[in-house]
């Protein structure tokens, strides 16, 4: 996130977001410009991926990816969307 966790307030103290995930270890992480966390770069990669080396071979594979089958623990699901679902993994 490019916004620290005091952005937009007059009192330096007080905090307008919090992470939620683990707010101790990634608040302070919040604003940081030291560059893309891995996350970033995969969404980057799941955004603008190459069209015709990464497309999907089925209309749902983005809803299936918003339900976790790229990485929920059917292991079979996953190896399935990993091979038919580029774009959407």
């Amino acid at each position: 996130m490019h916004y620290s966790s005091t952005s937009g307030t007059r009192n330096f103290q007080r905090k307008t977001m919090t992470a939620k995930i683990n707010p101790a270890r990634n608040d302070p992480l919040m604003g940081q410009r030291n560059g893309l966390t891995a996350s970033d770069i995969a969404e980057l990669h799941r955004m603008y991926c190459a069209p015709e080396s990464c497309a999907d071979s089925n209309v749902y594979c983005g809803a299936w990816a918003v339900q976790n089958l790229c990485t929920g623990w059917n292991q079979g699901a996953r190896n399935w969307m990993t091979e038919n679902c580029p774009k959407s993994k």
